[in-house]
């Protein structure tokens, strides 16, 4: 019943294929994306033998790489992993429906053995028979046996080696898929790679720039978050989130450094002392987040490249015991990083 199921699942598969080929190549209305290797994963997955051990890790190592794919192309949509990882679930979907194919084989094979196991139970049967029986057919009972014991090892042979043969060009085939599916990763992680070393000079560059801006008021430094520009909230009205013309004129050059690097994206963090209630410093903290991250956008940054959020006292980088400790914990934090180090 499995290898029938399978069978059904294969011919639907191949029609299925057929027709996404055929209508993509005059209308390119069906496109080969994420969503469509999900659908073509769940129809194998739902044809699998109850004995595919190796089909099943591979179907979990083909999920992971669609789940990837549905990933970048909802966040990075054009960036050079989306086709390396689409040629490759390509090619787990080939892997599985050659495993598929030769677990059915297997399964056929193993199911008439069990019925040559069968006809030997019955042959033996037929020896008692022949031993009992004093009729003049004993003779020809005895030549029949031995025509079907010859009919059995010719048939046991002819499977043996159609095994055999199966399993060796499944064997090459499989390989084959694997190499090739090897080298495009390898490719694929060399190009990424590539790209990394880039986002990194690229956000290297970027600090230089900012350093410019290096004040008592305003300290640039970098952990592994990114580039982080901290500003005083001295900059700010007293307990207000209005910014000060000193403020303006910094984030209008950060803003400027930031329309040079596209690739850049910035996290606005607000920051306050534990002076006054936990209630009201998380909304000035949000408010003044806010703002900042407004004016930036007054000055032609894109609002996808910015968050803002509002951390109240909860993350603070002196001791609040101290009136030092306490001016320094009074800020907002610009976290800047290449997308491509996200």
């Amino acid at each position: 019943m499995n290898f029938q199921k399978l069978i059904v699942a294969s011919l639907a598969f191949a029609a299925f294929s057929f027709a996404t080929e055929a209508t993509t190549a005059s209308a390119n209305i069906i496109k080969k994306d994420g969503n469509y290797y999900l659908k073509t994963l769940s129809s194998l997955e739902a044809a699998l033998p109850s004995n595919s051990r190796e089909v099943q890790m591979t179907m979990a190592e083909a999920k992971s790489r669609v789940n990837r794919l549905v990933y970048l192309e909802k966040n990075d949509p054009k960036g050079s992993e989306v086709n390396a990882q689409t040629k490759a679930c390509s090619l787990y979907v080939e892997i599985i429906t050659a495993e598929m194919q030769a677990q059915a084989s297997r399964n056929n094979i193993s199911s008439n053995w069990q019925k040559r196991r069968t006809t030997m139970e019955a042959i033996e049967n037929i020896q008692e028979r022949i031993g009992e029986t004093r009729s003049g057919k004993v003779s020809t009972l005895a030549a029949d046996l031995e025509a079907e014991r010859t009919r059995l090892a010719q048939t046991s042979e002819a499977m043996k080696d159609q095994n055999s043969r199966l399993q060796a060009e499944m064997q090459k085939k499989q390989d084959e898929l694997i190499s090739e599916a090897n080298a495009r990763e390898a490719a694929l992680k060399k190009a990424l790679d590539e790209e990394r070393a880039k986002a990194e000079a690229r956000q290297n560059e970027a600090k230089n720039r900012l350093n410019e801006l290096q004040s008592k008021l305003i300290q640039v430094s970098q952990d592994a978050r990114g580039i982080i520009l901290s500003m005083s909230d001295i900059l700010f009205d007293v307990d207000k989130a209005s910014l000060k013309g000193d403020l303006k004129t910094s984030l209008a050059k950060v803003a400027g450094i930031l329309s040079v690097y596209q690739e850049l994206n910035v996290s606005v963090e607000g920051h306050t002392d534990n002076t006054g209630s936990a209630d009201h410093n998380m909304k000035l903290s949000e408010q003044r987040a806010q703002n900042v991250l407004d004016f930036l956008v007054e000055q032609g940054i894109e609002s996808k490249r910015l968050s803002s959020k509002g951390l109240g006292m909860n993350v603070p980088i002196a001791d609040n015991a101290t009136k030092e400790g306490r001016q320094k914990n009074r800020r907002v934090d610009l976290v800047i990083q290449d997308k491509a180090l996200q």
